[in-house]
């Protein structure tokens, strides 16, 4: 199974579904990501493919769908004991391992450790002593992964998570990043990000003050 992205509409919001591709621009391919580290970008495909109603969770049973595609082959209608029997004890070991609050779901702190993000992109750039142009032209290129020159969806998604990321005292979970969505909205005057747009938002004022007003929300 493949996870892949697409715009919506004006509001940027990125509807991920399934897809037979495994062009790397357009989706992930589930079944390898037991053996590598995921992009921002991937992991919030996976993130918004599984999150079916959209409650800032993964559910035991989109949790278990997860795993089903992760490990089961999803052309068999029919699973053997065996397979069910390691199917479940996946299920299980990985929330016990990474369900932290014991709260029978995961948020999405939660999975990123279980699933190996890769190290934050945006790091490497700002904490630079001055962020350049061909800076912001790699983080455009880093984050679009169907190179259309903007980011929007989970592009966008992924972008914000890593700005979230980028700062210990704030909590990386599906409520920051939107609260984050919308006061990057209130700076960019939209959800589709541009190379203007990014360096707008990456200034330092703007990084301040996109930092005091999650710290508030965070309280």
């Amino acid at each position: 199974a493949v996870v892949s992205t697409q715009s919506t509409g004006d509001d940027g919001e990125g509807e991920v579904k399934m897809s037979s591709s495994k062009s790397p621009q357009l989706g992930v391919d589930i079944k390898k990501l037991r053996n590598k580290k995921l992009t921002s970008t991937e992991f919030m495909q996976v993130w918004f493919h599984y999150d079916k109603d959209r409650s800032g969770y993964l559910e035991y049973v989109e949790f278990s769908q997860f795993m089903k595609d992760l490990f089961l082959n999803k052309n068999c209608t029919d699973f053997t004991p065996e397979q069910v029997e390691k199917y479940t004890k996946e299920v299980i070991n990985l929330m016990d391992t990474y369900d932290e609050n014991r709260d029978g779901r995961f948020e999405m702190n939660e999975l990123a450790k279980a699933l190996k993000i890769e190290e934050n992109y945006l790091n490497k750039i700002i904490n630079k002593k001055a962020i350049k142009d061909k800076h912001i032209q790699s983080i455009l290129k880093h984050y679009d992964s169907n190179e259309d020159e903007r980011l929007q969806g989970c592009e966008l998604k992924a972008f914000v998570g890593d700005l979230v990321r980028s700062t210990p005292d704030i909590p990386y979970n599906y409520a920051m990043i939107e609260q984050a969505c919308n006061y990057i909205e209130e700076m960019s005057g939209g959800m589709t990000l541009d190379v203007d747009a990014i360096k707008l938002i990456l200034s330092l004022d703007n990084r301040q003050q996109l930092h005091r007003k999650l710290s508030q929300h965070a309280r």
